[in-house]
């Protein structure tokens, strides 16, 4: 099967969506379709769908009956239903099909669900039960053509997983839309990238991707510089030309020679000119570099700073709500210069934990220390922290940067221009996080903490927030459901799993593996890895200690206690 469109052409009431695109799509490609909010990879994907009209261009399924099926978050044509006609309703007269009826049942343990949900009303489940019922619904259908719009926006990382793999087992062509850079690098085998000029499309899933834009910015950077040189080399070879032959046409006054030879010197000038008007004509935009984000802005308050190894520790910690635990007695330490994600799965307690280190919530078992010299800055889902009937650039000045600094990294946050004077009340949900954001960079914490800081965010604006945070020298913890950030930032795993919080050192492309060799293994790592942190704990607790005015004998005891723990730790690490 092929798709093909040219010339694309599409409007809303004059305004221009799409402007002359051209693609194609072949048999089994599996390709993601990425580009800022906004440009029109919605309605590209609905007219490919044949969902959605167009003024100009061609849209051709080869052969003639192709059937595409596109999904995306809006359900509201099934909200009144029962899970159960939702899922057979494409079933028609094959309902008593007990072919259909096991696939389908198959798929419905697989994504993680039970059969209980089949009495359960359509409108009423989660936004992620909503996604994963769509999808076991789809594998009974008979499509040629698969379109998801945004498919993991209500999935946590099992469900993503579950995802990855229902894809990645699909024998069909499939377009996705998609913000999940991580996800797209796990299904896809083609990038389409969309602008408000082309639509362009690479080899390679998002990473390839990234890659091939690197090379060519570099060549268009070289292009453009070697153009402005040969610019400005004809400019001077004219003026050059011009001013001889205004000197030697004066001199030369009846000598025909002379005369002659300055004619010449015209002819010269002239093709010079031309060769100039040809080249400016044939011009290369100046490429769009990176703006260089104002790193001495974010740790000039840091670098001289003395902060304890230990930042926060935590021991015994337990958390209830009514009659149901969140935590029972997790233990771990955040250290100076750590980046800590903090994983597990919706209402496993992320956002109490990061509330319970921020203060903001008391009623809790055990102990949280944090170091008097830790100065924390916050990002709240809730955004709360800005001045809705302000500006962004009012509400960042806020902090006491000067001016100029505080434009500059506005700038690296993609607000330019006179977009800072923009009041928080008119902005975009992404623009709001952005400028949360810049109010917390700014504002000389040593310990950020972040709740789904990129969660409205375009993947522009999501590499934009990781340059900087990868910049940033001092301490991060926090939450994402976005795997390629969280691989790309974190140096270190928290996960919330049956009440407990337990530890893995380094990437996110780690912990899978580790999590992965568990699962194969009968040994109870988790188990293990608990153990580790609340040892680890008392070992930060007695570090501190040594701090205090103690009697000879209590120094020897501490010593023997601190090598007694080293000592033990070490030995469970080996079982790791």
């Amino acid at each position: 099967m092929n798709v093909i469109f040219e010339n694309l052409y599409k409007d809303y009431e004059g305004k221009i969506v799409l402007s002359n695109l051209t693609g194609r799509i072949n048999e089994n490609d599996k390709i993601g379709l990425i580009g800022i909010n906004g440009v029109g990879k919605t309605t590209l994907a609905k007219i490919i769908a044949k969902l959605e009209s167009y003024e100009e261009g061609m849209l051709k399924y080869s052969p003639g009956n192709i059937k595409a099926i596109y999904l995306n978050q809006n359900s509201d044509n099934y909200k009144a239903m029962s899970v159960y006609d939702f899922l057979f309703e494409v079933l028609n007269d094959r309902k008593k099909d007990k072919i259909y009826q096991v696939k389908l049942k198959q798929a419905i343990v697989e994504a993680g669900l039970s059969e209980q949900i089949y009495s359960k009303q359509f409108g009423l489940l989660s936004g992620g039960e909503k996604t994963k019922l769509a999808l076991c619904r789809v594998l009974i259908e008979d499509f040629d053509l698969l379109i998801l719009d945004e498919p993991t926006n209500h999935l946590d990382l099992e469900g993503c997983k579950w995802l990855e793999n229902f894809l990645n087992g699909l024998r069909k062509t499939v377009l996705i839309i998609s913000h999940d850079r991580y996800f797209l690098d796990k299904t896809t085998n083609k990038t389409w990238e969309l602008s408000a000029k082309f639509l362009k499309e690479y080899e390679g899933n998002y990473s390839d991707y990234k890659q091939q834009k690197e090379i060519e910015t570099k060549n268009k950077i070289k292009e453009y510089d070697k153009q402005e040189k040969k610019i400005e080399h004809l400019k001077e070879v004219i003026n050059d030309r011009k001013n001889w032959f205004d000197q030697a046409h004066m001199a030369a006054g009846q000598n025909d020679f002379a005369r002659a030879k300055a004619k010449k010197h015209v002819s010269v000038m002239r093709a010079k000119e031309k060769e100039l008007e040809r080249v400016e004509k044939n011009k290369i935009d100046k490429p769009k570099g990176e703006t260089a984000a104002y790193f001495d802005i974010l740790n000039r308050s840091l670098i001289n700073t003395k902060l304890p190894k230990y930042l926060v520790q935590i021991y015994d910690l337990s958390k209830r709500y009514e009659n149901r635990n969140i935590f029972s007695k997790a233990s771990f330490n955040i250290m100076r210069g750590e980046k800590i994600a903090l994983l597990g799965e919706n209402g496993a307690g992320k956002t109490t934990l990061l509330k319970i280190i921020n203060g903001l919530d008391k009623k809790f078992e055990g102990k949280v220390t944090i170091n008097p010299s830790v100065k924390t800055a916050y990002f709240a889902q809730e955004l709360d922290s800005l001045d809705y009937d302000k500006s962004i650039l009012e509400n960042v000045l806020y902090y006491g940067i000067n001016h100029a600094e505080t434009r500059m990294l506005l700038a690296c946050l993609l607000f330019k221009g006179d977009e800072v004077f923009k009041l928080v009340k008119n902005l975009s949900m992404g623009e709001k996080c952005r400028t949360a954001f810049a109010k917390i960079i700014l504002s000389e914490a040593n310990l950020l903490v972040l709740d789904e800081l990129t969660n409205y965010m375009d993947i522009v604006s999501k590499e934009k927030i990781e340059e900087i945070l990868s910049e940033f020298k001092e301490t991060i913890l926090f939450v994402s459901h976005d795997r390629y950030f969280v691989n790309r930032l974190a140096t270190k795993i928290i996960e919330i799993n049956n009440e407990k919080l337990i530890s893995y050192p380094g990437t996110f492309d780690e912990y899978i593996s580790r999590k992965q060799n568990s699962d194969s293994n009968n040994t109870d790592y988790n188990a293990i890895r608990d153990i580790i942190s609340k040892l680890e704990c008392e070992l930060a607790f007695l570090s501190g200690r040594f701090n205090e005015k103690l009697s000879e004998s209590e120094k020897e005891e501490l010593d023997r206690k601190f090598i007694e723990i080293s000592r033990e730790i070490n030995t469970y690490r080996l079982k790791l």
